[in-house]
Order: C-alpha cells, then structure tokens, then sequence
C-alpha cells in the first residue's frame, strides 16, 4: 500500500479509507483534504468533492498537484450550496463542517448502493458518533453492518443492503400460537421444535 497525503487523518484512518477507496468506482464526499488526495490515488470513475469553503477546495487543489506521480485521477469539486443530491456511489464520506454533517449524510444515504458504505469521520469524538448513529437509526432497515471505529480508526463504517421489510415470523414460519407464547401449551405438546 502506497500513497500520499497530507491532512488532518491518522495513518489507519488513511488506510482504511483507501482500502475501502480501492473497492469503489464511484466516491463522494463532504469535507475535502487529506481524504480526497486519498482518493484521488484509488482511481475510482467518478470523484465528488463537497466542501463549504473554497479555500480548502484551493487548499486541497493545490496538495493534489505535489503528489509525485500523475496515477491519480481529478475530482470533481461542488461547493456544498450547489451540490444536487442524485447519482449513485459506492463511498459516501462524511467529514466537512460540523453543522452540515448530518443534513449531508441524511440526504446522501439515499444515493449509496446497495453494499456501498458510509464512513464518517471523527467518531471517537461523541458529537460526530451521534450523527452516524443518527443515519443507522433513521435507515435501520437498510444498514448490513457497522463498524465503530473500525480497526482502531477514527472512522464509523456503514455497510447498506437492500431494505428489509417486517416480517411476522410466527405467521410466516407457520407457528401455532402457543408456540410463541401466546396461549397454553396443548397436552401432549413438547416445546416447539425449530426447523433449520
């Protein structure tokens, strides 16, 4: 694994971001710097960079020029008030400032594919874990995994799946009543016997 950046980003947060970076042909993020150039490096199809401040998208510009080889592809810079919520992507990363964290996770959660993951960044810190507890709570029935500071990062991972309806398992696994505690137990009856 080589690769360079410069940024606010511990060397496992930066690793787990391009580990996740190199599975995905389609990244966006919000908050641009040392994750971007990170990025940049993985190839992926599509780039999108949102930030609220055109001094770090200059800033960050600026750092891509210095990596030393050319093996990176551009991104696509939106300053946040222009960005329009469509399109699909296998990466979404949350960072940016804190007052539009969640309102970007919350409208981009729809745009993240099916095994696509959401990563925030910051999560040691209680304010930013809130936020990606915020997202699990709020599209609960589509989240597969989460990782909490995974591999000892500073990064919350949340893995999406297609949505799961309820199911009233009693009705749909045939069980009687009784066997899910609603009423007696009949005469003769063992507990009820589980089906693999």
């Amino acid at each position: 694994m080589s690769y360079e950046f410069v940024g606010d980003l511990s060397t496992t947060d930066a690793n787990v971001l391009y580990e996740r970076a190199g599975y995905s042909r389609r990244i966006l993020e919000f908050g641009v710097g040392g994750s971007t150039q990170i990025f940049a490096q993985c190839k992926p199809d599509t780039l999108v960079c949102v930030d609220t401040d055109a001094g770090w998208i200059a800033r960050t510009k600026e750092n891509l020029t210095r990596i030393s080889h050319d093996d990176w592809v551009a991104p696509h810079f939106v300053p946040y008030d222009f960005f329009r919520f469509e399109g699909e992507f296998d990466l979404i990363f949350v960072d940016g400032v804190p007052e539009k964290r969640l309102d970007f996770a919350m409208r981009a959660w729809p745009l993240l594919t099916k095994n696509g993951c959401m990563i925030f960044h910051d999560t040691r810190r209680f304010e930013y874990f809130r936020e990606a507890a915020w997202v699990v709570q709020s599209f609960f029935n589509e989240v597969m995994a989460v990782g909490v500071n995974a591999f000892e990062s500073n990064l919350t991972v949340i893995t999406k799946r297609a949505p799961l309806a309820y199911e009233n398992w009693n009705e749909t696994e045939g069980k009687p009543a009784w066997a899910y505690g609603n009423g007696d137990i009949p005469k003769g009856e063992g507990l009820w016997k589980a089906r693999s």
